[in-house]
């Protein structure tokens, strides 16, 4: 006989704690481009990148 297998059901914390560390990523890197005077598109673009990236890997790695 094999056991019911237990499915497990990912919780909202991980997708609203993901969004939260994208969002916080995010101003910090606009925060540190601002001081070292790189604003303009490619900056904002490689910090949208980046928090994206930090966002999706704090939902999977919490799953």
């Amino acid at each position: 006989m094999n056991a019911p297998r237990a499915r497990i059901k990912p919780g909202k914390a991980s997708l609203i704690g993901g969004i939260a560390v994208g969002i916080a990523s995010m101003v910090i890197w606009i925060a540190v481009t601002r001081e070292l005077g790189l604003l303009g598109t490619p900056a904002l673009a490689a910090g949208l990148l980046i928090s994206t990236a930090v966002a999706a890997w704090i939902r999977i790695a919490d799953l």
